[in-house]
């Protein structure tokens, strides 16, 4: 048994930590419990290193954009700063074996020239984009969307059911497609697997008309973890202070005898966190972690049944992410601006994601969906060449010899289970949707997939963290109030 503290956070990821931070400035006594050897979750960076050079690459978020109010004045307190995402010279398509190049973009809505697609290819596909934006202002820009009037009838039918009905070129099928997959609605999913609902409501409440990818962190995103950790009294990432690591939660026991009126010392820490080290008396927990994963803890009182359905159902994205280090970014000399896009093999998204600081040219690329489950049960050797071999594709000879190459599956990261974040399949907003944040007693949720606002981002980590952390600072209040008054 240990010593009680007022709030337990499960989980060490961003909107735990920001959770943990929050009650403890509120002058709330706090433990993380992280299940993990390494504190951080999604949140991971590290530093590629040849000979004569070196540079720091994000293996998980790495952008940040203007809207994005909540994680940009975290960035502020912690002194991190920022450079704007390098979008100079013209982005490659290479679609349906053609490949070209164009100063423009269409990742959610055009900007700048359009690619050379057929015209009737790229009418098709704005027409639809037209009438996809149309069903997506119809619902919150900030609260979840399953309450919205038609909600039901969109959340039965998949998103590929919306794009068989509303395109009919080859180029604007593979659009919506890619669209699900490359800027992934919390997923990333393939476009049968999710419900329109949710892709929907991911373009209403995240859009990338909102530009979420504009800046880059120099020394990455990764490097906010060490000043969470340092608030909270960490001496080092791996000396964690009041983050325990390698300490999964195995059960959470609530005991309702203050509720009825017993006034012994055990009634004033209701909850007890059972873990594999020990167990954690407390006032409240915030389990900050994704939906599916918080399915390995068991619960007394048992969870209702709609929460057991959202966390049963609610996967995570199928996406690994690949950084690619060369001696400096030679793409540009050629006049592009290291995003490339297309229905490749392996690849249908790559992007420059190279800090002036360190001179090194980096480009982040990401494996997603269907095309993961090939490319992931390679053996190394096949899976670096078919990364390579289709960036040679979009950018020519030079990108078959990098310096450094570094992979992070996130499928397979333990206490993790994929990225970008976690999605909903037909039907389940309207069946779960309520239990995303409702509390559980004393047991209330956190996360990036919890967020009303940019949900799937680092935004929607720190905004969910930070409302979890308030809500239970109230109830604790209120409850003193209550005990104090009694």
């Amino acid at each position: 048994m240990q010593e009680a503290v007022d709030v337990v956070v499960v989980g060490a990821g961003l909107a735990g930590l920001t959770a943990a931070g929050a009650l403890q400035r509120a002058g709330l006594s706090v433990r993380v419990l992280e299940a993990a050897p390494r504190a951080g979750g999604r949140l991971r960076r590290t530093r590629l290193e040849w000979p004569g050079g070196r540079a720091w690459v994000d293996l998980g978020g790495q952008w940040v954009g203007p809207t994005q109010t909540r994680m940009l004045a975290l960035l502020d307190r912690a002194g991190l700063e920022r450079f704007p995402s390098p979008h100079g010279g013209e982005t490659v398509l290479h679609f349906s074996g053609e490949r070209c190049t164009f100063s423009g973009f269409f990742q959610g809505f055009p900007e700048g020239q359009p690619p050379a697609v057929p015209q009737e290819d790229w009418d098709d596909a704005m027409q639809a984009l037209e009438r996809f934006n149309a069903l997506a202002a119809a619902l919150p820009a900030d609260g979840h969307p399953h309450r919205a009037a038609g909600a039901a009838e969109l959340d039965r039918r998949s998103f590929q059911e919306w794009i068989d009905a509303n395109t009919r070129t080859p180029f604007a099928r593979w659009y919506f497609a890619y669209f699900c997959r490359a800027v992934g609605f919390l997923g990333p999913a393939e476009p049968e697997q999710v419900s329109l609902l949710h892709v929907l409501w991911g373009q209403r409440s995240a859009p990338q008309a909102e530009h979420p990818e504009e800046e880059l962190i120099h020394g990455g995103a990764g490097a906010l973890l060490p000043h969470l950790l340092g608030e909270l009294g960490a001496e080092s990432e791996l000396d964690a202070g009041t983050v325990r690591l390698e300490e999964p939660v195995q059960r959470i026991v609530q005991d309702d005898a203050s509720a009825a009126g017993d006034a012994s010392p055990a009634a004033a820490w209701p909850v007890r966190v059972e873990s594999s080290r020990a167990s954690h008396p407390c006032r409240a927990v915030i389990v900050a972690m994704p939906p599916s994963q918080a399915s390995a803890i068991a619960f007394t009182p048992e969870l209702p049944a709609d929460r057991r359905a959202l966390q049963a159902g609610m996967a995570m994205g199928c996406c690994a992410k690949v950084l690619i280090a060369y001696a400096s970014p030679w793409w540009r000399e050629q006049g592009l601006s290291g995003i490339g896009i297309g229905d490749l093999p392996t690849l249908e998204l790559c992007a420059d994601s190279s800090d002036p600081r360190s001179g090194a040219g980096v480009l982040a690329t990401f494996v997603v969906g269907h095309r993961h489950g090939v490319w992931s049960v390679l053996d190394a050797e096949r899976r670096r060449q078919a990364v390579l071999d289709d960036l040679v594709a979009l950018f020519g000879p030079r990108a078959a010899s990098p310096l450094a190459y570094q992979e992070q599956d996130w499928p397979r990261e333990p206490f993790v289970g994929g990225a970008y974040a976690a999605w909903m399949p037909p039907g389940l907003w309207s069946a779960a949707g309520e239990a995303l944040r409702r509390p559980h007693g004393r047991v209330y949720w956190a996360g990036t997939e919890t967020a009303t606002r940019w949900a799937g981002f680092f935004d929607g980590a720190v905004r969910s963290g930070e409302a979890a952390a308030e809500a239970v600072r109230q109830a604790l209040s209120d409850n003193g109030q209550r005990m104090a008054s009694g």
